[in-house]
C-alpha cells in the first residue's frame, strides 16, 4: 500500500542524460500530485484543455502554452485527450556545466513563471523537434537557448508572473552579462542597481534560491572557465581579467567552487 503521507518523486531522465525532449505521453493526461528529482520540466502544449495545479495554485489550460515546473514544485494536471505537445526535461547539471552565461540567466528568468501563453506554435514545435534528436552538446545548448529566448518574448503577456520584485534579480543578471569586466563585490552591483547589498541578496534568494554572492560567484566561475577553455591566456592573465589580486587567490577561489585547480581544468581543453 502506498504511503499517502509522502509526495511522490518522479525521475524521467536517465542518469547520463542531462536534457531530453519527448512527445507528450497520452497515458499521462491525468496525474497525481508529485515533484521531480533534480530537473526542470517544461511542457509545451499545442492542443488540449483541462487544468494544471502547481503548489496549490490552479490554472485553466488555454493552448498553446508552456507549463514551467521546477524541481521543488508539487504539481499535477487533468488534461483532455488527445493531448498534443512536448515535454522538455533539463537537469541542473546541464545548466551549471554550460559555459554560456546567458543560458543560466534565461533559465532563472523563465522560472519566475508557472505558465506562459502563446498565439502560435510552429517556431516552438520546430525547435523542440530538432532538440529531440540532437546529441551534440553545443547544438543542444544553442537550441535550448533559442527556445527559451523565443518563449520569453511572451513573458510580458503572461498572467502567471510570481512577483514584480523579480526585476531586481533580472537586472542584476543583465549587469553581469553586459559588463566587460566582472567585479567580485556585491556592493558594486547593488550600487549600480540603486539598492542595498542586503536587499539584492534577499531578492536573489527569493528568485534563484541563492544569495547575491552565490549568483556572482557562479558568473565569475563560468567566465573563468570560458577564458581557461577557449583562450590561450595564462592563469595569471585570467586571474587579472577577473579582478583577482594574484594567481594564488584566484586558484583557491576556483577550486573552492569547482573542486579542481585552474591548471587541472585547463588541461581538459587540451
Amino acid at each position: 500500500m502506498k504511503d499517502r503521507k509522502k509526495i511522490a518523486i518522479k525521475d524521467k531522465l536517465d542518469v547520463q542524460r542531462l536534457i531530453k525532449v519527448v512527445d507528450f505521453d497520452l497515458s499521462k493526461n491525468i496525474t497525481r500530485p508529485h515533484k521531480h528529482n533534480g530537473y526542470l520540466e517544461l511542457v509545451f502544449l499545442s492542443s488540449t484543455s483541462g487544468k494544471h495545479i502547481i503548489d496549490g495554485q490552479e490554472s485553466i489550460i488555454k493552448t498553446p502554452c508552456l507549463l514551467i515546473i521546477q524541481k521543488d514544485n508539487v504539481h499535477h494536471w487533468e488534461l483532455v485527450n488527445p493531448v498534443k505537445g512536448f515535454v522538455l526535461l533539463v537537469k541542473d547539471a546541464f545548466v551549471s556545466q554550460s559555459l554560456d552565461l546567458e543560458i543560466n540567466r534565461l533559465v532563472g528568468t523563465i522560472c519566475h513563471f508557472n505558465t506562459i501563453y502563446f498565439d502560435k506554435t510552429a517556431v516552438f514545435e520546430n525547435l523542440l523537434k530538432l532538440l529531440a534528436v540532437e546529441d551534440n552538446k553545443i547544438c543542444q545548448e544553442g537550441l535550448f537557448k533559442a527556445f527559451l529566448a523565443k518563449v520569453l518574448e511572451y513573458k510580458a503577456s503572461s498572467k502567471q508572473a510570481k512577483s514584480t520584485q523579480q526585476n531586481l534579480y533580472d537586472r542584476f543578471c543583465e549587469l553581469l552579462n553586459k559588463e566587460i569586466r566582472v567585479v567580485n563585490h556585491v556592493a558594486h552591483y547593488a550600487s549600480l542597481l540603486n539598492t542595498s547589498p542586503q536587499n539584492l541578496s534577499a531578492n536573489c534568494k527569493t528568485n534563484a534560491d541563492q544569495t547575491a554572492s552565490e549568483v556572482l560567484a557562479g558568473y565569475i566561475i563560468k567566465e573563468a572557465k570560458r577564458l581557461l577553455f577557449y583562450t590561450a591566456n595564462t592563469i595569471s592573465e585570467v586571474a587579472y581579467a577577473l579582478g583577482f589580486s594574484d594567481k594564488s587567490n584566484f586558484s583557491k577561489y576556483f577550486k573552492r567552487y569547482t573542486g579542481m585547480t585552474p591548471s587541472e581544468f585547463k588541461k581538459q581543453g587540451n
